[in-house]
């Protein structure tokens, strides 16, 4: 099955991949560049507007993923309202695009928030969603065009975005030589 059509049958596990490669991305970023504990925790329940929830150095970020191939036709997203009570909410658009040599995905982004880490997120607007079956109004979704979004080039550019810049914890991670194998 070509990539193109099982992204459209099997997009949950698309999903899922971004994800994934999403995490691991700031994940490095964090621990090997910026030398700083990211955790990361999952939402379990998609009721409260956030994927993720993302602490480094005290500050707490709320996130709702969302993810679209780069270059696609995508141009609104879907937003729960209730993300905007989180202090430090926010959206993240990953768009990514397939490295057919490396055989990966490569990641940019779409930012939707406050300018400083602590800020609560602009509003959504007053756009609602509608189920597009029923037609019927989704009270708790609003849609966000892509105009109002930031883009951010790199994982480190993200970060700094949602925790502000990198001030490392000077030997957190490097206690000691580096081992190499023979």
């Amino acid at each position: 099955m070509r990539l193109s059509q099982a992204s459209i049958l099997r997009s949950r596990d698309r999903e899922k991949l971004i994800e994934h490669v999403f995490i691991s991305e700031i994940l490095q970023e964090s621990w090997f560049v910026r030398e700083q504990p990211l955790e990361v925790l999952k939402a379990e329940v998609d009721a409260y507007g956030y994927d993720l929830v993302l602490e480094c150095n005290g500050v707490t970020r709320h996130i709702q993923l969302k993810a679209s191939q780069l270059g696609g036709s995508t141009r609104r997203q879907s937003v729960n309202r209730l993300l905007e009570q989180k202090v430090g909410g926010c959206v993240v658009w990953v768009l990514f695009e397939h490295d057919w040599g490396a055989g990966r995905i490569r990641l940019n982004y779409l930012y939707f928030g406050g300018r400083r880490p602590r800020d609560r997120m602009p509003s959504l607007g007053d756009e609602p969603v509608r189920n597009p079956r029923s037609k019927a109004s989704r009270p708790n979704a609003r849609i966000l065009s892509v105009n109002k979004f930031e883009r951010i080039p790199t994982a480190s550019a993200l970060l700094d975005r949602l925790f502000g810049r990198a001030k490392p914890v000077k030997g957190l991670y490097r206690t000691g030589p580096v081992l190499r194998s023979p």
